[in-house]
């Protein structure tokens, strides 16, 4: 009698482990398929998908063509240019200087420089990191830069005028993250990008992430293309698809600079969240909305309407989300309340996949206040 009951107990976990593997199998398809399907409608060349949940990765897949001039095929290995995501690195590397107790966030800057511009020297790294500044942007409108040598084009935007006061309002700026750099360096006596490598990087098994641009040789790296073209300074969206040359000096990395794969990207998600690279008490700092002087916070607008520290964030009731964006090409976004992440990396410049993240989500958590 015990050996029948003991046979149809397991034959019962058999059956059950059987089912819950055909509806893992069916959510992944669908999820596939709903990938598959918005890389078609965006004509996005090439696509990374991971997710995480609960601290494991539980999707990670491959789409599409990394590098169309010789159909070379995406793969978990293939690294993506991240751009802006750079800054939500330099916000950790930040919050891991504030908690060895070599920086504070309400400093103004010229603790840490010694010539600056008198209306620039009341700014905070606080201001800098939630681009509150006020300070003028060493990139212009079409995101060219004054000048690719770094001390000259510090002296030409050392010689414009603030924008407005300190903590008036949002108003997103590469140079605020210029600086950081310039910080970080001084303070830890390494380049920002060893910095971030010795204390990101190798802890979150990131072996293949690096700093670089269209200049590096960087193996396994997708490529970079648009529709969009600049012509007579006004950006317009064309039928054909060109190469995106990311020519960017190293000053300029601290904003811009990482290339990463969604897998790579996951592991450092999953080692943030654990407290394995700063304290919670930090993490919580990280993702909190910048105040302005009024007690207001403001970002990029709609959903992601608050910036943390490097982090754009959206600070809804249901579902609240940490979620750095890139070239409008990398998005991830980290469900607070629901231990879950959405990372997605593509080849196509201003493919959005910010827009439809919450889709993802959607297919392991119920998601009403979608991003659209």
């Amino acid at each position: 009698m015990k050996k029948n009951i003991f046979s149809v107990i397991t034959l019962t976990l058999v059956i059950f482990c059987l089912i819950q593997k055909a509806s893992s199998q069916s959510l992944s398809q669908k999820l596939e398929s709903f990938i598959i399907e918005q890389m078609k409608t965006r004509k996005i060349p090439g696509m990374q998908v991971a997710v995480v949940k609960h601290g494991k990765t539980v999707f990670s897949k491959s789409f599409g063509i990394a590098n169309l001039e010789d159909s070379v095929r995406v793969t978990n290995k293939t690294l993506f240019p991240v751009h802006s995501i750079t800054k939500a690195f330099v916000g950790v590397a930040v919050m891991q200087l504030v908690e060895a107790g070599k920086l504070k966030l309400n400093d103004p800057i010229s603790s840490y420089f010694d010539k600056l511009p008198v209306s620039w020297q009341i700014v905070t790294v606080y201001q800098l990191l939630t681009h509150m500044s006020g300070l003028p942007d060493i990139w212009d409108k079409n995101s060219i830069l004054i000048d690719i040598n770094e001390d000259s084009a510090l002296a030409k935007v050392f010689r414009l005028p603030v924008i407005f006061k300190p903590g008036e309002k949002f108003q997103y700026n590469q140079m605020n993250y210029v600086l950081l750099g310039m910080i970080i360096n001084k303070l830890t006596g390494i380049s920002f990008t060893d910095f971030i490598k010795q204390n990101q990087f190798i802890p979150s098994d990131m072996r293949h992430s690096c700093f670089g641009d269209s200049k590096d040789i960087v193996p396994n790296l997708s490529g970079s293309y648009q529709f969009r073209q600049i012509v007579h300074d006004s950006v317009i969206m064309k039928d054909t698809l060109k190469s995106y040359i990311r020519n960017w000096p190293k000053y300029l990395w601290t904003a811009v600079g990482i290339n990463t794969s969604a897998e790579e990207l996951a592991n450092w998600t999953i080692q943030l969240q654990a407290g394995k690279l700063i304290k919670k008490a930090s993490l919580e700092m990280l993702w909190t909305p910048g105040l302005l002087n009024d007690g207001s916070h403001e970002g990029f607008g709609e959903l992601l309407n608050g910036y943390g520290l490097g982090w754009p964030i959206a600070p809804r009731l249901d579902h609240p989300v940490a979620g750095p964006t890139g070239g409008g090409r990398a998005a991830f976004f980290i469900y607070r309340k629901d231990d879950l992440t959405v990372i997605v990396l593509t080849n196509l410049i201003f493919s959005s996949p910010q827009t439809y993240i919450d889709d993802i989500a959607g297919f392991y958590i119920s998601i009403k206040d979608k991003y659209r």
